[in-house]
């Protein structure tokens, strides 16, 4: 780093702010006796000169007098390559009731100290010397110390402690360059712990803060902390050394890296393993969408099940392609890991999973896809506004029928509807007599089925064949006892379910995100676009993933070009015409339009506004 030319001008334009020269009348005008020893040490009888301070000092206990004898005995051992012998009277002087005597044997004591090998206390003897100002030859002595020490020293913090208050009082130090070096090196020496406290203790703008500056920088951007480098960033551009090629360069990156480079987007998606399936789906969506948008380049990774792989490769995308965002991953556990790492760097993540507990992960995490809750407070409340009020669920009884069971509950609770215990079964069954049976007991007519299409295509038909028909508007078969509702979240729709199953069907309400069937001209352009590239119809999660990337390319068309302001951009609801009925976000960083309901009637889904 070669700042010197500008450290240099920095201090001499504090040199009017230095302090009175420090300096004894007494030292001015010795007494006849030490006049007469620094005669003789002049004249380099070293010996004689000795004997004159040590009689002095035996005959004049206890005096100021006696104190500059100590002084300049300690200073003339020192001289003669005698630390050792002369500490003990420096260290007697520095207690001396003459201030200027007791600073300027601190000073000697401090440069003896640091040719004994003890540059920690030659640098804690300088400290409070900082603020002084003594003589051009005890000046240069004091930088010389100050910087030799600083070499030496394992205390980093203090050695920049020292130099910054040096710089502070504004004298020049006598060789800018090795200045410089000393205090690069002090900075390498802290620990990162010490040099954050240090970035809040030194003075700002001074040299030594520049260095724990670009330390605390260079850091920052290795570990990917986006806070971090705004900060020491932001300390760097206001020191006024920009000039510095090496200062200008780091600032630099930390540009791109808070910005980001609006040209490539990331994804992480699960490729192998568990849930390639639903990855491969979301990868061939975006894939499209890019080919319809020209937009920025897609850069994926695979995240398989694990999240620590996906914690690496999310570092990866932050740190070596410096993406604008992140799309994905799909599961909750994932999206915690990469949420951790794009919460640090300040990068908006977009996840695929459904977990209502996604967009609590950070500020800058959003939930692409609709919660079950979001499907049941639909579905309820448009069954509310029809008329219905007693609600019941037949559900399988593991992880997901007993998650929906307990979401179903509250969602009929908070719409004012009556709620009769759900009826479970066990998965795998494949007749439903005895379960519907048992729903058919309880006096609640609207039925929540929670369970794939396939079954739900043999579920119906049985509620039919016990009596309990589903008619939508029409009028029930003369042999019909009652007439049910069914409510069905998306997983329990399937494209053949109404080939299967539409005569027992006719009013049931669906949620879905994406229908295939959808005759609007987006959703037509898709389907046909898809089936060209893939050869086959597009699946839910590759209408989310079509919808996400266009979001995005959408939003930085419009000049959100930064992550930061990408992000607010997706908070205040920017958004597309899409294919599933997420066409924005939230402020709260999740879907910002309920999901699309859909009624059967016939052989038809037809769309509910």
């Amino acid at each position: 780093m070669s700042r010197s030319a500008l450290s240099c001008a920095a201090l001499m334009l504090l040199t009017s702010c230095a302090p009175k020269k420090v300096e004894s009348p007494l030292e001015k005008v010795p007494p006849a006796e030490i006049a007469q020893a620094r005669e003789l040490a002049s004249r380099g009888d070293a010996r004689a000169a000795q004997n004159a301070y040590e009689t002095f000092i035996i005959n004049h206990p206890g005096t100021v007098e006696a104190d500059l004898a100590r002084l300049e005995l300690g200073v003339l051992q020192a001289d003669l390559g005698r630390c050792q012998s002369g500490v003990p009277h420096l260290e007697q002087a520095q207690d001396s009731d003459d201030r200027a005597i007791a600073l300027h044997a601190s000073l000697h004591l401090a440069m003896c100290r640091l040719k004994l090998g003890d540059p920690e206390r030659a640098l804690q003897g300088i400290e409070p010397l900082a603020a002084e100002r003594f003589s051009d030859e005890e000046q240069a002595l004091l930088w010389d110390t100050a910087v030799i020490a600083s070499e030496q020293t394992i205390d980093g913090s203090l050695g920049l402690r020292v130099v910054d208050a040096l710089i502070a009082r504004g004298a020049a130090p006598p060789d800018p360059e090795r200045l410089d070096a000393a205090i690069e090196l002090l900075a390498q020496k802290v620990t990162i712990e010490e040099a954050a406290a240090l970035f809040g203790e030194l003075r700002t703008g001074a040299l030594p803060h520049v260095a724990i500056s670009m330390r605390l920088l260079q850091h920052a951007l290795e570990t990917q902390d986006a806070d971090l480098i705004t900060t020491t960033a932001d300390a760097l551009r206001g020191s006024g050394f920009l000039d510095d090629p090496e200062v200008a360069m780091l600032v630099a990156r930390a540009d791109e890296f808070l910005y980001g480079n609006p040209y490539v987007l990331g994804a992480l998606l699960p490729l192998s393993g568990r849930g390639q399936e639903v990855g491969r789906q979301l990868l061939q969506g975006m894939q499209l969408a890019q080919l319809d948008e020209g937009g920025p380049e897609l850069v994926v990774r695979d995240t398989g099940d694990s999240p620590s792989k996906t914690s690496s490769a999310v570092e990866s995308l932050i740190g070596d392609q410096r993406v604008i965002a992140v799309l994905g991953p799909v599961g909750s556990r994932t999206t915690e890991a990469a949420a951790e790492v794009t919460r640090r760097a300040g990068v908006p993540l977009i996840s695929f999973s459904a977990s209502e507990d996604v967009s609590g992960a950070g500020e800058r995490v959003f939930r692409f896809l609709y919660s079950p809750r979001d499907e049941l407070e639909a579905l309820v409340r448009a069954a509310r506004k029809r008329g219905s009020s007693r609600f019941v669920i037949l559900y399988p009884d593991h992880g997901y029928g007993r998650t929906m069971e307990r979401l179903f509950d509250q969602e009929v609770a908070a719409a004012g509807g009556v709620y009769c215990d759900g009826v479970a079964y066990p998965p795998g069954t494949k007749s439903f007599v005895e379960y519907v049976r048992t729903v058919l007991e309880t006096d609640c007519n609207t039925v929540l089925l929670a369970d794939v299409g396939e079954h739900v295509a043999l579920i119906a038909p049985t509620f039919a064949a016990e009596g309990a028909w589903s008619i939508g508007e029409g009028t029930l078969p003369d042999h019909a006892e009652r007439e049910v509702h069914f409510l069905l979240p998306s997983p329990s729709w399937a494209p053949n379910l109404l080939r299967r199953a539409q005569r027992y069907l006719q009013g049931a309400l669906i949620a879905l995100p994406f229908y295939e069937g959808s005759d609007s001209t987006i959703n037509q352009h898709f389907r046909t676009a898809y089936e060209t590239r893939y050869g086959q119809p597009p699946a839910t999660f590759a209408a989310y993933g079509y919808d996400a990337y266009r979001m995005i390319s959408g939003a930085l068309r419009q000049g959100y070009q930064t992550r930061e302001a990408l992000t607010d951009a997706l908070k205040t609801g920017v958004g597309v015409t899409s294919v599933t009925s997420v066409g924005s976000l939230s402020a709260d960083r999740d879907p910002a339009h309920p999901p699309q309901l859909y009624e059967v009637r016939g052989d038809l889904l037809v769309a509910l506004h």
